[in-house]
């Protein structure tokens, strides 16, 4: 097997990786306060995102409570993230689960 590529210095790999760290702690601050602005203050103590991942939204909400009365309104929820959020990449699903709020 024959590479090509010639060995990078580790203070660059190192760079490489902080920057990217950096870029996705920003993007999911980014994605709470997306979230925050959508759901309101009150709902967003109950509801926090856990993750996104292929275009799906999920969301970890404090107990069944808050769960059904998000899942009811997942359409308007999904639509008004989507109008807010400035990019070309936009959530397709909402999935709401009992988990831990941070």
């Amino acid at each position: 097997m024959n590479n090509d590529k010639k060995p990078e210095p580790l203070k660059g790999v190192l760079n490489k990786i902080i920057s990217n760290l950096k870029k996705k702690e920003e993007y999911e601050a980014g994605i709470i306060k997306l979230w925050e602005k959508t759901v309101g203050k009150s709902a967003s103590k109950h509801a926090r995102p856990a993750f996104l991942r292929a275009k799906r939204l999920v969301v970890n909400v404090s107990d069944s409570s808050w769960l059904y009365k998000l899942t009811l309104e997942k359409d308007s929820l999904l639509r008004r993230f989507n109008e807010n959020l400035k990019s070309r990449r936009k959530v397709r699903e909402l999935q709401f689960r009992i988990g831990q709020i941070k």
